[in-house]
């Protein structure tokens, strides 16, 4: 005869509370395979099992990104099999630490042990297997977001690092407002770069800025300028340029850029405003840590535009692994992004540059 359902966390709470006077007299050891055998037996007989089995369940669904139940017990397979699906190693963790906890009130008795592997993890009702756990990693694809030109409008900065994710800004070195910006996005924990002015094709886009990395610029101003610009911003991970379609095709100064870089562990972004910049590449041959942009969020001026070029990064880091996209201070810009960080699909992470570098071993 089976026993009411309602009995069963009565008689859970009997023997758990029988086992820790057990522990308390320290006599577990001459009565734990006693208890142990009546506990299984009593559970058995109230369906314990089957009262269990949606708990397990339950736990597995509150830390993962996602289950599967494959099957039931059966004659031929007496177990439950279940595939679950982490975002990351971190998740897969918190998995393995919430079934921890869970099984923890049962281990006075025994009824429970875990047998781990690469991949598979298993739950046993005393000696027998009753779940069986196939684990998969759904890799994450790594999209960086660079807000570049940061510096001229202070309000408009600290709407950006007000977000609640991971953001690469870029700031202008010169500007009187860039320290306390540096600061205050270090504050808010936003990765920081220096956005260093180079020289361009057209000299009309070169009138009005003092602090210029020209292309005929000799080793020691290359030095100089680049210390100045670590000085004022000390915060900084690394460099990428504004504007220097002239600059960044020149060899000789991207490597006297590089071996500076090289020797104070930075990395740079080319910001690939020309097809034909060497900066990257000159970059990478002289062991500087070094990543291209992939995508230009704000050339049109809708939040629509935007957000269908967020999208985009995401679609290029599914194929590459990672993608790297940069926008401006602009209010279509901070729209989209509030509104994308809102809908972010759940296989793609925000990151830091930092962080691409360290996940390809750059």
């Amino acid at each position: 005869m089976r026993w009411p359902r309602s009995v069963v966390p009565l008689v859970l709470l009997f023997f758990i509370g029988w086992g820790v006077v057990l522990f308390a007299l320290g006599v577990e050891e001459e009565l734990v395979r006693g208890g142990r055998l009546l506990l299984l037996q009593t559970l058995s007989l109230l369906g314990g099992e089957e009262w269990l089995a949606p708990l397990v369940l339950q736990t597995v669904k509150e830390h993962a990104s996602s289950f599967s139940l494959l099957s039931r017990p059966s004659h031929d397979k007496p177990y439950f099999e279940v595939e679950v699906v982490f975002g990351g190693r971190k998740e897969r963790e918190r998995f393995l630490a919430g079934m921890a906890a869970f099984i923890a009130p049962f281990r006075p008795f025994g009824l429970w042990e875990q047998r781990s592997g690469d991949d598979l993890y298993s739950l046993f009702w005393g000696d027998r297997e009753w779940f069986r756990f196939f684990l998969r990693e759904q890799p994450k694809y790594l999209v960086a977001i660079v807000i570049d030109d940061i510096g001229y409008n202070h309000s408009m900065a600290e709407k950006f690092l007000t977000l609640p994710v991971k953001l690469n800004v870029a700031i202008f070195p010169h500007l009187p407002q860039a320290p306390s910006l540096a600061r205050l996005a270090k504050a808010q924990g936003k990765e920081v770069l220096i956005h260093l002015p180079m020289e361009a094709v057209d000299p009309r886009e070169n009138s009005g800025e003092y602090f210029l990395l020209r292309h005929d610029a000799s080793e020691n101003a290359v030095r100089h300028m680049l210390e100045e610009a670590l000085r004022r911003l000390p915060q900084a991970r690394g460099f990428n340029n504004h504007k220097g379609s002239l600059a960044t095709q020149n060899d000789r100064l991207m490597r006297w850029c590089a071996l500076f870089l090289r020797e104070r562990g930075l990395y740079f972004l080319d910001s690939l405003t020309t097809p034909r910049s060497s900066a990257y590449r000159v970059m990478r041959e002289s062991g500087v840590p070094a990543l291209q942009r992939d995508v230009f969020l704000d050339g049109g001026s809708s939040v629509g535009y935007v957000l269908a070029r967020l999208y985009e990064t995401c679609v290029l880091a599914r194929r590459r692994g990672f993608a790297v996209a940069i926008g401006h201070p602009k209010e279509v810009t901070y729209e989209a992004l509030r509104q994308f960080i809102h809908e972010f699909p759940r296989d793609c992470e925000l990151v830091f540059l930092s962080e691409i570098i360290d996940e390809r071993g750059w």
